[in-house]
């Protein structure tokens, strides 16, 4: 679930190419131990999201013997297409992914800020996405609940009993869940929604509308709990602060207190820590990375306690769409480090970068440093390949007076080093 709300600003070009040039002047070491970025594909495909083979574990026979090693996205035109990465090679197939066509009349990124989503289970893969009604004028009261399962064979779309005027689903992301889940909000953003799919007609509300507008909630994998950042409407500062919900209890927990906003969230389990759910946010302003651990006090009660506060380079110093993944035993946090504070700001270059979350570890590391040519790099996402793990994204020409739109790159991945996965 991204975020991917915020207004664009273009800039000048000339400034824009400028720091383009001094952007990564400072970590010439980095320079020689980045691989090569690659490019996938030079077709538009708007955030593009994976199914669950992204985790490094391929399942041939999954979704009817097409696997588990597949994307979906939404094109401008509105219709959802589901194509193939080589588990080998990281390569699409077809390189346009244009694939299978799923569904038509779906929503672009630009209309709710999202695009489809997976949901994972036991029995198999299902792809979750934002409907208008057919033939309808698409609005927001148009909008509703799509979801894509296989059967025999071929992906089979339907809509979600009474999901008129939702937008933006997001699936459970759990392979062994039996019943797994989905969570939504209106598409007006005055209320958030779950159903499960053992009684997929009924929708139960969340009690969490007076916290968020549900921008940014992400599922806890292995849980069925919802991570997401809101402010209690009693505090004066309205400060944002990170909470759970679970959808089994209906326990609402707000896990962070201090003055200093946050922005977004992710739990897992940490293998670092023996498998210890722990969580990262951003704060200061997208300035800095909080990782959170349980960890008791001098009273013996375990509060969640910031352990590791991670940085940006001096002149790339926001954070953008960061994410986490586990590899070989340890956890991994990928970002977009940008020298503006502006949300998909395409006039100026951004970068890649990615961190470990050991408290002792300085690994810090640059994954992009090419400053000959200027790019803006959107929308980072983690699949482990056969190979190792790979970060895709989508690459464009930054925006200028004649090209007030930039220019599409295409797709390109850049492998981060860190070696095939071993077995256990």
């Amino acid at each position: 679930m991204n975020d991917k709300s915020s207004p664009r600003r273009p800039r000048q070009a000339g400034v824009a190419a400028a720091l383009g040039v001094a952007c990564l002047a400072f970590v010439p070491a980095a320079r020689a131990a980045t691989l090569p970025e690659v490019q996938v594909t030079k077709a538009a495909i708007p955030d593009f999201e994976f199914d669950s083979a992204r985790n490094g574990k391929l399942c041939a026979s999954c979704n009817g013997g097409q696997s588990n090693s597949l994307f979906a996205f939404t094109a401008a035109d509105g219709k959802l297409w589901v194509a193939t990465v080589d588990f080998q090679t990281g390569a699409f197939y077809p390189p346009d992914g244009h694939g299978v066509l799923v569904d038509t009349e779906t929503a672009p990124v630009v209309d709710f800020g999202n695009g489809p989503e997976w949901m994972s289970g036991a029995s198999g893969s299902r792809i979750v996405y934002t409907r208008y009604k057919s033939g309808a004028t698409h609005s927001e009261s148009t909008a509703q609940i799509g979801m894509a399962t296989m059967l025999n064979g071929s992906w089979t779309p339907s809509v979600l009993a009474n999901s008129a005027g939702r937008a933006t689903p997001d699936g459970s992301k759990d392979d062994t869940d039996t019943d797994p889940r989905i969570n939504y909000i209106a598409a007006d953003k005055s209320a958030l929604f779950w159903r499960k799919m053992s009684k997929s007609s009924t929708e139960v509300t969340m009690p969490i509308s007076d916290l968020t507008g549900g921008n940014s909630r992400r599922w806890v994998p292995g849980t069925r709990k919802i991570i997401f950042q809101g402010h209690v409407a009693t505090d004066p500062r309205l400060v944002d602060q990170v909470f759970t919900y679970d959808t089994d209890s209906g326990a609402v927990e707000q896990l962070t207190f201090d003055k200093v906003g946050k922005y977004g969230g992710f739990m897992w389990k940490a293998p670092e820590y023996n498998n210890e759910y722990v969580f990262f946010t951003m704060a200061d302003f997208r300035r800095k990375i909080l990782v959170y651990r349980k960890v008791a006090g001098t009273d013996g009660v375990k509060r969640w306690t910031v352990t590791k506060t991670i940085t940006p380079p001096t002149q790339l110093p926001f954070f953008w769409s960061p994410e986490v993944f586990t590899h070989n035993g340890r956890s991994y946090i990928f970002t977009v480090v940008s020298p503006s504070n502006k949300f998909w700001d395409k006039a100026y270059p951004t970068h890649l970068a990615i961190t470990g979350i050991d408290p002792l570890k300085q690994n810090f590391k640059m994954l992009t440093n090419d400053t000959t040519k200027p790019r803006v790099r959107l929308d980072p996402e983690y699949f482990i390949t056969a190979k190792g793990p790979f970060i895709y994204y989508n690459r464009m020409v930054p925006v200028t007076d004649k090209y007030p739109e930039g220019v599409n790159d295409g797709v390109w991945y850049v492998d981060t080093g860190l070696g095939a996965p071993v077995s256990k």
